[in-house]
């Protein structure tokens, strides 16, 4: 008996298998077990209601450690490696300072560390943080970042009732949970994105803000040197030059020295060389790892991922807003050499802009079902990559990229009827 034969194969195609009511169904489940995965997560990392779990700890704590570092004027001990650089860059030794404050703050001698690899420009938001109370500071950077990055969703969802599916999106609540910076990185994407038309200056700042990520460097480049435009990319240099400054003059210029000749090329050692878990990361060269792989295999397959990746955006640059848009937002794991699960944030801005291509146009062949697998893909990371080391989250997004591709060519006769907007 074939797959054709039981009528699955043209149901993924078409994508009926997902209706309308199937679709709200399955979101109102995964957002209510997400939130209550989140309240779990922030209550044993608290210790509210559960006992505290032994040593635990989470990405916040390193933030808000080099920004009590930075606000005491003790900014170079966050990079600072206690041994002679030349050893500390090829070994799996951490900075004592910013390890000693990270145990100081959690009063745990043996608490889990974690490190600090952004540069000087991020303590401008990490030092304020670190002048009020622990928690109190977690609270007010997750929440400040989640309200400006559901503003951005309720921009491009079309209103608030619309936006609420994003509760439903696993990589939401993993970001949420550990405190990490990833709603304030598609936040500002996502306001480049809907002013980069009308507002190339005000688009371009939102990109220059994002120089506490410089890997995010790449994609953006990309994307305003394919659609030529030179006042947004103008901006960003401009907006990302006078952040740094500013931090230079903060902190201390040497601290970039160290940053870069230092922390850098140890970060990169770590990433390569298993300092990190592999299963924890969404690119291809760490899915070559997670199998097996040798660096070198690992190196061509990253290289030939962002290749591809390159030519999508340059290839969909004719293509309508929406299409670009959402090339560009699913490129980001393709095109860094380094990318952790809870960044699969930025896949949100990509399923978001095809569904506005969709609803102006219509369904093409395999896209309802490649949507539904994009929405998955923080739990199809979770679950087989981080769980069982099988990485198929790069397969879905290129699946999706390359059904992105197909809507820059003439193939829009094919398409299916669309599917109603989901709506609360």
């Amino acid at each position: 008996m074939t797959v054709q034969n039981l009528a699955i194969w043209p149901r993924l195609q078409s994508g009926s298998w997902l209706t309308r009511d199937r679709a709200l169904g399955y979101l109102r489940l995964l957002a209510i077990a997400n939130l209550i995965g989140l309240a779990l997560a922030i209550c044993r990392g608290t210790g509210w209601l559960f006992p505290p779990v032994p040593h635990f700890s989470t990405e916040f704590l390193s933030f808000y450690a080099a920004g009590r570092l930075a606000a005491a004027g003790h900014a170079a001990l966050v990079y600072a490696p206690g041994i002679p650089a030349h050893a500390y860059i090829a070994s799996f030794h951490v900075p004592p300072g910013h390890q000693a404050m990270e145990r100081a703050l959690s009063h745990d001698p043996q608490v889990m560390y974690f490190s600090f690899f952004y540069p000087p420009v991020f303590w401008l938001l990490c030092a304020p943080l670190s002048l009020l109370a622990y928690y109190r500071a977690y609270l007010l950077w997750v929440g400040l970042s989640g309200a400006l990055l559901w503003c951005c969703l309720r921009q491009l969802a079309g209103g608030w009732l619309r936006a609420w599916p994003a509760l439903a999106y696993l990589a939401i609540t993993e970001n949420a949970a550990v405190g990490e910076n990833a709603f304030l990185s598609t936040a500002l994407v996502g306001f480049g994105l809907l002013n980069l038309g009308k507002r190339p200056l005000l688009a371009g700042a939102c990109f220059g803000a994002l120089c506490y990520k410089p890997n995010f460097v790449l994609p953006v480049l990309l994307l305003l040197l394919a659609g030529r435009h030179l006042a947004a990319l103008v901006s960003a240099a401009f907006t990302g030059t006078a952040l740094c400054l500013l931090s230079a003059v903060l902190f201390g210029w040497r601290n970039w020295l160290g940053y870069f000749l230092v922390t850098v090329p140890h970060a990169q050692f770590l990433f390569t060389h298993g300092g990190f878990s592999y299963a924890l990361m969404v690119t291809p060269g760490s899915a070559v790892r997670l199998l097996g792989g040798g660096g070198v295999l690992a190196a061509v397959v990253q290289a030939g991922g962002m290749l591809f990746a390159a030519y999508c955006i340059y290839a969909t640059r004719r293509a309508s807003f929406n299409v670009r848009a959402a090339m560009f937002a699913a490129s980001f794991p393709m095109l860094l050499t380094v990318m952790l699960s809870y960044d699969l944030t930025m896949s949100g801005l990509a399923i978001l802009y095809m569904l506005r291509e969709v609803e102006r146009t219509a369904y093409l062949p395999w896209e309802k079902t490649a949507l539904a697998a994009m929405f998955a893909l923080p739990l199809v990371t979770e679950v087989f990559r981080t769980q069982m080391h099988i990485p198929l989250d790069p397969l879905i997004t290129l699946t999706f990229m390359a059904l992105l591709l197909r809507r820059a060519g003439p193939v829009a006769m094919f398409a299916t009827p669309p599917m109603r907007p989901l709506q609360a």
